[in-house]
């Protein structure tokens, strides 16, 4: 398996790295005891059924030692999923289809291809060790964060002084940790946990349509990754079945995600 395939599939892994608030006034910091902000949040709950096209660029690994690759996600909702990932010049590395519960990724250089089935998230069998996937990356970059982060907190608390008038709430659920939230409701950091060890951490930018425009995530054990979104479109009509397929060619073996195996040059 080559390197850049590994590399692109956990680093879009990493990303990716998911009713009314539950909460009390007793819980509440006196900052933060008006929770308008959360029901600005949560007030997009349900994926929005509209085709949509996204390029983005994608810098990871070590300080020092960064790789970069693009792709292009494309779909009609978060359920049914199309991903691309180019290295170099142009050149495919992975492609991704991703349906819920049936997965297949595809490695053209190898002509292998892996399959999953099930509601468990494919990633975490690819050793990936965050509860993301394709689909809550797709509605976190279309604005859509409750679909990502949940709609309970268990409390809220000033944020962080480099997050300057943010307030802090501590989720409930998956994939719990500390949601950060601006003025706007609009979440511009998640912390995987408190305390020291904190997991993962995802710093989030908007562009002028209020959208999020990059993404940067940092690990406590010196991962590092940037996602920086170069365009989007809305396409006129929905994606055919037939864009949404992904066909694989004569010669490509099949195997269940369990085979998969990291292989290092």
């Amino acid at each position: 398996m080559k390197k850049p395939f590994l590399l692109a599939v956990a680093a879009f892994g990493m990303l990716f790295l998911g009713a009314c608030a539950r909460q009390t006034a007793d819980s509440l910091s006196p900052a933060a005891t008006d929770d308008g902000r959360w029901r600005q949040y949560a007030s997009v709950a349900q994926p929005a059924s509209t085709p949509y096209r996204i390029g983005m660029s994608l810098r990871f690994g070590e300080e020092g030692n960064t790789r970069r690759v693009t792709a292009l996600l494309w779909g009609n909702g978060n359920a049914d999923l199309r991903l691309d990932v180019m290295a170099g010049v142009g050149a495919l590395v992975a492609s991704v289809a991703d349906k819920g519960d049936a997965f297949l990724l595809y490695a053209p250089r190898d002509h292998v291809a892996y399959v999953h089935e099930g509601s468990n998230k494919p990633l975490l069998k690819i050793g990936v060790p965050v509860p993301f996937g394709l689909s809550q990356l797709s509605a976190l970059l279309r604005g859509q964060y409750a679909q990502v982060f949940g709609t309970e907190y268990r409390n809220a608390r000033p944020g962080p002084a480099d997050a300057e008038g943010s307030l802090a709430y501590l989720l409930e659920g998956r994939p719990g940790g500390l949601l950060c939230l601006d003025a706007q409701g609009r979440p511009v950091r998640w912390q995987e946990k408190e305390g020291r060890e904190h997991g993962w951490i995802m710093d989030i930018d908007y562009d002028d349509a209020a959208l999020p425009r990059r993404l940067k995530l940092s690990h406590d054990n010196g991962k590092r990754a940037i996602v920086l979104i170069k365009d989007r479109e809305t396409p006129a009509a929905p994606f055919s079945a037939d864009a949404m397929r992904l066909d694989l060619p004569a010669d490509t073996r099949i195997l269940p995600l369990e085979k998969f195996r990291r292989i290092d040059d």
